[in-house]
């Protein structure tokens, strides 16, 4: 999977910010610095997850120097180890906020329960430090993904609250925070079934050295376990792939529900289904690019364009820049 450039270049400026040296942080991620400050191009998940996990060490800090009060290292995996003894998620979830409060002040949290939705708040002790939004979207992604891993099953996002305006990447939020999203809320927050807390804790402590081995990869990728119909119908698409994309009565039928039910679903989590067979042809024109030699026509036929001129245009509109260039890139990265 790939992520928006925003993340990588935001994070090259901060490891500048904080006197590391970013260069070899590129280096060890396995990305050349022309990616830099280049918003056509997208960076594979795992070299991102490298230079965040870089700078945590590099800083000892799990906020990465984005908030006055740090968030020690190990923090989030010592309270992973206490809350995965617990019965259910909600106590879980309690629990983390309890060790947070008590190892850093860098954000109080807190579980509200409502009726029937409950909600996971981050009051943040300060905004102005965290100007690009990284701490604050690392952090909701995590305790999404983390909460989800603890029942095997996606915790389901009605809403999503962020106390910043719309960011530039947007874009990106439909995939990141499956869900409603509110910009310039009083704080940020998941918003979900109140149900959900009830849900047995799974996992087991022998799984979770593997589970935070993964981490911060884990954080960028949604849940293995999302039942979303955005993600049932990615995978759909995905298995379908080289037969052909359905037509989208097919594929309601496929998930067992009607055209005017998927559309509906899938506008409420913010994305549509064209948008999501755009997303599956780009990420694997973008893998037979970067990994495969094989000439631009038949990439092109590959993903279901007959004319490669066509395929250069909307590949352009993807991701800013033309195959022949993006495969370029991807090579320098390389060498």
């Amino acid at each position: 999977m790939s992520a928006a450039n925003n993340f990588v270049s935001e994070l090259f400026h901060l490891a500048v910010a904080q006197g590391l040296d970013a260069d070899n942080l590129l280096d060890r991620a396995g990305l050349p610095a022309s990616v830099i400050d280049q918003p056509e191009q997208r960076v594979p998940t795992e070299k991102l997850a490298v230079i965040v996990e870089s700078i945590w060490d590099h800083l000892q800090d799990e906020a990465m120097g984005l908030s006055p009060y740090p968030i020690p290292r190990g923090s989030f995996f010592m309270m992973a180890k206490a809350a995965i003894h617990e019965n259910n998620l909600g106590k879980a979830l309690e629990l983390g906020a309890r060790f947070y409060g008590l190892v850093t002040k860098a954000f109080q949290m807190e579980v509200v329960r409502e009726r029937h939705t409950a909600s996971l708040v981050f009051r943040m002790a300060s905004t102005e430090m965290d100007r690009h939004h990284l701490f604050a979207e690392i952090n909701l992604m995590a305790w999404h993904r983390f909460a989800s891993w603890l029942i095997a099953e996606s915790v389901t996002l009605n809403d999503v609250y962020f106390d910043y305006a719309t960011p530039a990447h947007v874009s990106e939020y439909a995939y990141l925070f499956p869900g409603r999203h509110h910009f310039n809320a009083e704080w940020q927050a998941l918003s979900f079934k109140r149900s959900f807390l009830d849900r047995e804790i799974t996992q087991k402590a022998s799984s979770l050295k593997a589970f935070i081995k993964r981490c911060p990869v884990e954080f960028f990728v949604q849940p293995k376990t999302d039942f979303s119909v955005s993600h049932e119908l990615q995978r759909l698409l995905r298995r379908n792939f080289q037969d052909g994309f359905p037509l989208i009565e097919d594929a309601a039928d496929a998930l067992h529900v009607s055209r005017r039910t998927l559309i509906r679903k899938l506008e409420e989590e913010g994305t549509s289904y064209q948008q999501l067979k755009n997303l599956v042809r780009r990420d694997r024109a973008i893998d037979l690019l970067t990994n495969h030699q094989i000439p631009l026509g038949e990439i092109a036929e590959a993903v279901g364009f007959s004319d490669a001129a066509v395929f250069a245009r909307a590949f352009k509109s993807w991701t800013g820049v033309s195959p022949r260039s993006y495969r370029g890139s991807a090579s320098g990265s390389k060498t």
